[in-house]
């Protein structure tokens, strides 16, 4: 009898395990502590942006329209920056791609600084994706301040200004496909603020609050949880307008 009530016991708690552990994968959590606790070793996509066709193709788009000029604002960034499109007015440049981060960035700037590209102002909105890729604390940071050290002396940008990775809804963070948890995120915003300090550069955030709810993305200013709707690329679009002014 106590051999069966073992056997059955055990039955329940592998039938529980799995009901856990399922669960656990389909809403995400799995996946953010996995991020929380082994960001070191978890198989994490990397950024091999730079490639991939489409986006060389993209980049040497970018310098055929650039090279060999002087730009008065130039805008770098991912997919949310991108979705803004190159109408940000005269003399300005959106170099944002989809799916860069810090370490697609770096990349983009030999080819940018190359060609010989100026910029006399910068604004730089990433983090966002190195939320979700395999990208370490320390080579966040340094690859930050290396992208600031470089606009500014090869691209003689006089005033640089940083924009931290966005958040996402609580729905999408869940999701490792979409976006990072939002533990990681403020981890990352928490770095660019760092950064700013140290390289003396200005922080863009409360401009920008109005696409948040505390520390989460609002429903009604996305499309799937990460990319900006119609309302929130205005609300974007217009915060930097107000920036530039």
């Amino acid at each position: 009898m106590k051999k069966l009530l073992a056997t059955i016991s055990l039955l329940l708690n592998v039938i529980v395990l799995t009901g856990i552990l399922g669960w656990a994968i389909k809403t995400g959590y799995l996946g953010r502590i996995l991020v929380m606790f082994n960001e070191t070793y978890i198989e994490l996509p990397t950024d091999t942006l730079s490639s991939n066709p489409w986006w060389e193709d993209e980049v040497k788009y970018q310098l055929d329209l650039t090279k060999q000029t002087q730009i008065d604002t130039c805008f770098f960034g991912d997919s949310i920056t991108y979705g803004l499109g190159n109408n940000m007015g005269n003399d300005t440049f959106n170099f944002a791609l989809p799916g860069m981060s810090t370490i697609s960035q770096l990349e983009q700037l030999k080819q940018l600084t190359a060609a010989r590209v100026k910029c006399n102002k910068a604004i730089i909105a990433l983090g966002t994706n190195d939320a979700t890729y395999r990208t370490t604390d320390a080579q966040f940071i340094n690859n930050m301040q290396q992208i600031i050290s470089i606009i500014r002396t090869k691209m003689n940008a006089k005033k640089v200004l940083l924009i931290p990775s966005f958040y996402s809804t609580v729905a999408a963070s869940h999701d490792l496909t979409l976006a990072g948890p939002l533990e990681r995120v403020e981890k990352i915003r928490a770095f660019t603020r760092q950064v700013a300090a140290t390289e003396k550069v200005l922080i863009v955030e409360k401009e920008l609050q109005p696409l948040y709810e505390g520390t989460v993305l609002k429903e009604n200013v996305t499309k799937d949880g990460v990319h900006l709707n119609s309302e929130g690329r205005i609300i974007y679009r217009g915060a930097l307008l107000k920036i530039l002014r």
